[in-house]
């Protein structure tokens, strides 16, 4: 897969979601499709950045920010994203024991991960205007990083 290819990205994403579908049913396995859930967001937003040009964070875990990649898409998307940016905590909080069970976020039930899996399918699903050609793409700084 290239990262500069947004149709794979998008092929990435619908895997993630096919995974997250299939521990989604009985027995279901929710932190893992949580988990899934996160990822198909994730590429899925990464595709619509790649194939406007946007160049996304990467490393330190701001790659698999969500609130930071919604605000770089452009467009009608953005808000689309944001409203799956609270997805985040799901790419880490349930792939690991907790360091205090006391105070662990639960794992999502089996209606909230079929909200949120519905979600995020119909977001890769969505049709997208064509990306804008490179000279109609501006820059933006976002913290100290060039995006371009």
């Amino acid at each position: 897969m290239s990262a500069q290819d947004a149709t794979a990205w998008i092929r990435k994403a619908r895997q993630d979601a096919l995974s997250a579908r299939r521990l989604h049913i009985d027995p279901p396995e929710p932190e893992d499709a949580a988990f899934h859930v996160h990822q198909a967001a994730e590429k899925a937003f990464k595709a619509i950045l790649v194939a406007a040009g946007i160049r996304y964070p990467r490393g330190r875990g701001a790659g698999h920010d969500l609130n930071a990649l919604a605000a770089l898409i452009p467009g009608s998307a953005q808000a689309q994203a944001h409203v799956l940016a609270d997805l985040t905590p799901w790419a880490t909080a349930f792939r690991y024991p907790a360091d205090d069970p006391h105070t662990a976020e639960p794992a999502p039930d089996k209606p909230e991960i079929e909200r949120r899996l519905a979600a995020v399918e119909a977001f890769i699903a969505a049709p997208r205007p064509a990306s804008p050609a490179p000279d109609a793409i501006r820059s933006r700084v976002v913290g100290r990083q060039c995006v371009m």
